[in-house]
């Protein structure tokens, strides 16, 4: 599979939020970063099994709180060879209130070699995603005790 057909797989994936597909795209010796850390997440994550153990199992409650409706995402290729930038917006309705959402969810950098993504660097919202499944307040704790535990 050529770069281009690889970062269209990861949309598909992303857009039906099969992270378990999504994840199988990675190389053997992937390495998965969140670089504006969220205080939930390991910063790096290395090789496909601990990324997508991580990616299914942290997304696994999105079900049951959110209703996506529309997923859009833009792709850039840039001067490097193999590398994108996935721009990703999520539309939908948050299911204990009803209320419609729309909010950029995030972008991702991917390095994509031989057919495998090797490196995936993951700038997501964690603000937007907390506000519209109704976590905020999880996030707010979690980013607290963060903060106290750096003092």
């Amino acid at each position: 599979m050529d770069d281009a057909a690889v970062v269209a797989e990861l949309e598909r994936a992303l857009r039906a939020t099969d992270f378990a597909a999504f994840a199988a795209l990675f190389a053997d010796d992937a390495v998965f970063e969140y670089p504006f850390e969220h205080p939930s997440w390991p910063p790096v994550l290395h090789g496909r099994t601990a990324i997508a153990d991580h990616l299914v199992e942290s997304r696994r409650h999105l079900v049951a709180l959110i209703q996506l409706t529309g997923f859009e995402s833009v792709v850039h290729q840039t001067t490097e060879p193999g590398v994108y930038v996935l721009e990703h917006e999520a539309s939908g309705i948050t299911l204990a209130t009803g209320a419609e959402f729309r909010f950029a969810s995030g972008i991702g950098v991917v390095t994509v070699r031989d057919g495998k993504v090797v490196r995936y660097r993951d700038y997501t919202n964690p603000f937007g995603s907390a506000t519209v499944t109704g976590t905020l307040p999880r996030l707010a704790e979690a980013i607290t005790a963060k903060a106290a535990a750096t003092r």
